[in-house]
């Protein structure tokens, strides 16, 4: 029993050094949501890139703000990736659908994580105003997990004792940008920017979906970003791992 926990440990050992050193995302090409220059050391970890305007560094939130609001995620900048354009018409038809219904859950998503948070430190608004917070999204990439899917993706996975293989084929992506204003005077007081992809998961087909990876790491965004919300001006944010031994 102990020479087979010491195998596990072992192995989810390889599988992390594995994560960092080859399972890191690249950034997404930036669609012109979010200022491209407008960059700075945040704690805000969890994300690629993102910047906060000066006089906002180190403040509580609750010191200038006790609500948020987030708007309905834009999706516009979707169609003008190159990407998307090499699609077909119907294909095109039939992203369109799905990009609409996953902006819906991200941004469901984003406030449900706000709301249940135990500090509770920000309402949530109907709307922009003084005192609010407003957090405006775009969905800017959105590749489905089964797109490249198939028979080979074991051939691409490594294995873990007592988990089985886990995949690094067939991943799907997601990006996001944002941007936050204040509520009282509309001026931008934070950007962000951020990909992922799918990540590394016991092979489990029957309970795949199309954009199963985009569902977790929307949930994670959520989590991160309310953490991020309701918490010291000292506590650092970190991106969570690219492993999971979850295969749903």
């Amino acid at each position: 029993m102990k020479s087979t926990s010491l195998r596990c440990f072992a192995g989810l050992l390889s599988i992390s050094m594995v994560s960092c050193q080859m399972l890191e995302t690249r950034q997404a090409a930036d669609s012109g949501f979010a200022p491209q220059d407008k960059k700075s050391e945040t704690r805000a970890q969890f994300l690629q890139e993102s910047w906060i305007d000066s006089k906002y560094q180190g403040t509580p939130i609750g010191k200038n703000f006790n609500a948020v609001y987030f708007a309905p995620v834009n999706t516009g900048y979707m169609a003008k990736q190159t990407w998307w354009q090499e699609q077909t018409p119907l294909r095109q038809k039939d992203m369109s659908d799905d990009v609409r219904e996953v902006a819906a859950s991200i941004r469901r998503e984003f406030s449900s994580a706000v709301k249940s948070h135990p500090s509770r430190k920000l309402a949530l608004a109907s709307g922009p105003g003084a005192g609010t917070l407003v957090v405006e999204l775009a969905l800017v990439e959105l590749v489905p997990s089964k797109a490249f899917w198939n028979a080979a993706s074991s051939a691409a996975g490594f294995v873990v004792p007592g988990a089985g293989v886990l995949s690094t084929a067939g991943r799907g992506s997601i990006a996001i940008e944002g941007r936050v204003r204040n509520g009282a005077d509309n001026s931008i007081i934070a950007t962000f920017k951020d990909r992922r992809t799918d990540k590394v998961a016991p092979v489990n087909l029957s309970q795949y979906t199309w954009y199963h990876g985009a569902e977790t790491n929307i949930r994670d965004w959520a989590a991160q970003f309310a953490e991020l919300l309701n918490t010291s001006p000292d506590h650092v944010v970190q991106r969570s791992s690219r492993v999971t031994l979850k295969p749903w």
